[in-house]
């Protein structure tokens, strides 16, 4: 059974769908209404993969996956990710927009859409939501005065019309989801690795010369963000993708040279790019 952030409709459903039909897969599928739940269940062997998002080029890093991630049973890593493209819709039964009093989304969908919702519903309340998914729900369940932003997908499911599609401020707009499970990848030829660790904060140049040994060794770095640690004021968890898989000669290199530097380290899997 795959996990995945629901209710149904929402984008990991719809990244859920891309991955099942790219690696031809039939699975039992199952909707959790928070990230921790994907991931805790996998922990708990309650289900066997899950999927989540961890990136969007607009808004930047889900917290929450790369929090969860680096906490999780050292057997849950990433397996794959899944890439595609995010198109809102303006999704609600009313006919005139003069009749939408709010608009119900996700915090980064109302944040997405600002220059749209600024220019034809000025007026209305902006109401943050679980999920886009979750709003559509609670527009279908209304007869008017309500407008969710959500996916193509969520208002086909709960049968409310599509206002207006592409209402999104930038249209080159992408989430990057993972697949998580317990199941190890071999290389497939073009693959990533992430890892989280930390350094003392208290011993300067460690950072460099760690991101040092990645340069000398030709390891390309696709994204490097930090996170508090939660422990400590001023200390951080670094979270790292890199072009290379854990078997990869240069990259054990890499870390070796490095390793005595960790105060915190952790890998959080080595998957095929997805193309």
């Amino acid at each position: 059974m795959i996990g995945y952030l629901g209710p149904e409709g929402s984008f990991t459903h719809q990244a859920l769908s891309s991955y099942l039909e790219k690696v031809k897969k039939k699975e039992e599928i199952s909707s959790f209404q928070t990230i921790s739940q994907v991931i805790d269940s996998i922990s708990s062997g309650k289900i066997q993969s899950g999927i989540v998002p961890i990136e969007n080029s607009i808004e930047g890093s889900v917290g929450e996956t790369l929090d969860q991630l680096s906490r999780a049973s050292q057997k849950v890593t990433i397996n794959h990710e899944v890439i595609i493209p995010i198109e809102h819709c303006l999704i609600t039964r009313t006919k005139n927009l003069n009749d939408v009093k709010k608009v119900i989304a996700h915090v980064q969908a109302l944040s997405q859409c600002q220059s749209y919702l600024k220019r034809f519903l000025p007026d209305a309340v902006l109401e943050p939501a679980a999920s886009n998914s979750l709003a559509v729900k609670i527009v279908s369940e209304v007869n008017n005065g309500l407008a969710a932003i959500g996916p193509k997908m969520a208002a086909e499911i709960y049968k409310v019309p599509v206002f207006e599609t592409g209402i999104n401020d930038e249209k080159e707009n992408f989430t990057r989801f993972v697949v998580i499970g317990t199941e190890t990848m071999k290389p497939a030829g073009k693959d990533k690795t992430t890892i989280a660790f930390g350094v003392p904060y208290d011993k300067p140049g460690t950072l460099v010369g760690v991101l040092n040994s990645f340069s000398n060794e030709k390891i390309n770095l696709s994204r490097i963000e930090s996170r508090p640690s939660r422990k400590a004021l001023g200390e951080y968890i670094f979270y790292v993708d890199l072009e290379a898989h854990r078997e990869d000669p240069a990259l054990k290199r890499a870390l070796s040279q490095v390793a005595s530097e960790f105060s915190f380290y952790r890998w959080l899997g080595s998957y095929p790019c997805w193309s």
